[in-house]
């Protein structure tokens, strides 16, 4: 039960995260649907990695993309290793939308460590980590959705937000 409320509180930790990140409104619509998209992607993949559940993947991302994202997982897990993730805060700099596809261009902050999936012993020490991401994304039945995501750059996060 330690484990299963130590699960919760860490999502209910990147919710909270999110909601304050992503709180202003763009006016448009369209554009708040997408902020919400990478919003709900970001709190998916977390979940993936660190309880290796695709189900909030599978519901924010195309069948291609999770595809894409179980691989990378199931090679780490080959190694006995899982991640740890928070998102510390996330700036979208840009959206474009033409027609049913739209792109967004987001500036990340996270820390995240990775840990024996056995022995739950660090594998690697608590990194943080900046990241300027560049998502692209199709409407499917009404909703947005994540077709692919690129790192455009990484760096430390102290040069992020300094």
């Amino acid at each position: 039960m330690g484990v299963a409320r130590y699960y919760t509180a860490q999502f209910i930790a990147i919710l909270v995260c999110l909601c304050a990140s992503f709180s202003c409104k763009s006016g448009d619509p369209e554009k708040d649907a997408i902020q919400r998209t990478v919003a709900k992607y970001n709190t998916a993949i977390i979940i993936a990695y660190k309880e290796l559940n695709m189900s909030p993947l599978q519901e924010i991302a195309s069948e291609g993309h999770v595809s894409k994202v179980k691989i990378i997982i199931n090679s780490y897990l080959e190694a006995n290793q899982i991640m740890i993730a928070d998102i510390l805060k996330v700036n979208i700099k840009e959206i474009k939308i033409e027609g049913e596809k739209a792109t967004a261009k987001t500036s990340e902050d996270w820390k995240y460590k990775w840990i024996d999936n056995k022995t739950g012993k660090d594998v690697e020490p608590l990194k943080d980590i900046h990241y300027e991401m560049f998502y692209k994304m199709i409407k499917k039945d009404g909703k947005w959705i994540v077709e692919a995501v690129e790192e455009v750059t990484e760096g430390s996060a102290a040069k992020g937000s300094s």
